[in-house]
């Protein structure tokens, strides 16, 4: 938080007397807006959403929150990083958005497991797909059991884990 703070007051130094000035803004005006900003930046740190609260539960069931973890050595597709992905679900984000990441890319980066986590989520686990809003139960089931995994009673273990996390992390 205090690195998102410092940046902010960077950019004001640096943008404060140029643009902002230009746009007609006075320096009380800019200050109530940084004020502003560094107040709802805050409040996120404080309060998480309901979406980063579930990923942080799906990262402790997963992998206990090892960034670096590889999972399921033995299989064909082993499963990396925090959120244990593996290569199939990679490649349906990457035809969907045109991306190129590649599943080792994962081992150590939470921030580029936790984008494909919610691209995924974002494509599987739909009100349209579903034909009701997504529960962080769906989600979770999604996250574990592919596309139909909300159906599936072999991810009700799984989720009730997820669920456990949940119940952990204040809200």
């Amino acid at each position: 938080m205090l690195v998102d703070k410092i940046h902010l007051y960077d950019i004001v130094i640096s943008v404060g007397s140029t643009s902002f000035r230009q746009k007609g803004w006075k320096m009380n005006k800019l200050v109530l807006f940084i004020a502003a900003m560094i107040t709802a930046m805050e409040a996120r740190a404080v309060a998480p959403s309901p979406k980063s609260r579930l990923i942080a539960a799906l990262i402790e069931v997963e992998s206990r929150g090892n960034d670096y973890a590889i999972g399921d050595r033995h299989m064909t597709d082993r499963a990396y990083g925090p959120l244990q992905i593996r290569k199939p679900c990679v490649d349906n984000v990457n035809r969907r958005f045109g991306t190129r990441v590649r599943v080792e890319d994962l081992i150590g980066n939470r921030s580029q497991s936790v984008w494909i986590c919610q691209k995924y989520l974002e494509m599987y686990a739909t009100r349209s797909r579903l034909g009701r809003e997504p529960s962080e139960e769906d989600l979770a089931r999604v996250w574990n059991g592919g596309p139909q995994g909300y159906k599936k009673l072999s991810t009700l273990p799984y989720w009730s884990k997820v669920k456990k996390a949940l119940a952990q992390i204040k809200n």
